[in-house]
């Protein structure tokens, strides 16, 4: 709950940055890239990126420590992009 909040912080801050600097109709854009790079993080830190020979190889080396703390930088990553994305699509929606 945390990291969601912190991310719907990041999206307030991305629409009061857009306002004061651009314009009303680049909010969906400022947030939706802000969302675009913490769902980017999530992804490579959940190993979605790779093949599975790769993701076999990260597993078999990798400590039951370092594996939930990856995860948990992943889900992390994740609930801070929901928030960023949900502004980008009601905005898109009601000034597109």
């Amino acid at each position: 709950m945390k990291f969601f909040l912190i991310g719907t912080g990041v999206s307030l801050i991305g629409i009061l940055l857009s306002i004061i600097i651009w314009d009303v109709h680049m909010i969906s854009t400022i947030t939706s890239g802000i969302g675009f790079i913490f769902f980017i993080v999530a992804c490579i830190f959940s190993g979605a990126f790779v093949n599975g020979d790769r993701m076999r190889a990260n597993t078999a080396m990798e400590t039951k420590e370092s594996w939930i703390q990856r995860n948990e930088i992943a889900w992390c990553s994740f609930n801070m992009a929901i928030p960023n994305f949900a502004v980008a699509f009601i905005f898109y929606y009601y000034l597109g």
